[in-house]
């Protein structure tokens, strides 16, 4: 009995070690691979906030720009260092972000301010007034009336000049240097002008951009002309006109002999502006 029994102890032992070892050791679990969180999409630009690349859509701003008195140099379609200053000078005027970019949202604010902008297209002249046209014609006025800044009597208007008879000849030079200065600077700020030797006061003001009519008028030299205006008191007082630059950095009125006199030629040359003679 007791030969015959241990084969059957040996076999018990090896049971019962093999389930303590097998209790010892528990099941491995697999950890499942952590998965990231989603990056969050970036926010997406409004049409507003969108920039206005395209070459037409600078030059529009630009010109728009140019209008509302921000100075610009020359409405190219580039959007160059003197755009960006001019739209942080308009942001810093309207209390925007002042961050120099040309966005949808400001090219359709300049262009809303400037539909906005009060129009002034008739004046009204005194005697002694006078009406250059277009075909380089002149007329003194005789009496006060109100002139369109289109057509008058069938012909095209190229500018008014205020009157200037009895004037000492350093105020009218002095006129003339400013309105030279205001458009050597076209765009900028307002120049004010006014003299002791005369009661009138004016503020002078001048634009790169031209209408369909001016440019038509203006002709080959019309990408480097001007418009110009000097306002008096008064919504109707004022007196615009069109200016071109000659090779001497001159300014004159196309189509006429009128010519603006600038310091370097001032008050000893002869004058050569047909006001000047009243």
């Amino acid at each position: 009995m007791r030969s015959g029994s241990t084969p059957v102890v040996v076999l018990l032992a090896l049971l019962v070690g093999s389930c303590s070892q097998s209790a010892k050791q528990p099941p491995q679990t697999v950890a499942a691979p952590a998965v990231a969180a989603p990056a969050a999409a970036p926010a997406a630009l409004t049409r507003d906030q969108e920039l206005v690349a395209d070459e037409h859509g600078i030059a529009a701003a630009q010109r728009a720009l140019i209008q509302l008195g921000y100075n610009v140099g020359k409405a190219d379609g580039v959007f160059g260092t003197a755009t960006r200053r001019a739209i942080l000078a308009f942001q810093k005027d309207h209390a925007l972000v002042e961050d120099g970019r040309l966005t949808v949202g400001l090219a359709n604010m300049l262009n809303t301010l400037l539909a906005q902008a009060p129009k002034t297209n008739a004046t009204t002249v005194a005697a002694g007034d006078m009406i250059i046209f277009g075909d380089g014609v002149t007329e003194f006025v005789n009496n006060e009336r109100v002139v369109p800044w289109e057509q008058e009597g069938g012909r095209a208007l190229l500018a008014i000049r205020p009157s200037t008879a009895g004037w000492p000849q350093a105020a009218r030079a002095g006129l003339d240097w400013a309105t030279t200065h205001a458009l050597d600077v076209a765009g900028g700020p307002a120049v004010q002008w006014s003299s002791t030797g005369v009661d009138q006061h004016f503020e002078i003001v001048a634009t790169a951009a031209l209408s369909p009519r001016e440019t038509a008028l203006a002709g080959g030299a019309a990408e480097s002309c001007r418009h110009f205006e000097l306002r008096a008191d008064g919504p109707q007082k004022h007196y615009p006109g069109v200016a071109c630059p000659d090779a001497k950095g001159g300014w004159y009125l196309p189509h006429s002999r009128i010519r603006l006199a600038r310091p370097a030629t001032g008050l000893g040359a002869p004058a050569t502006d047909a006001a000047h003679r009243q």
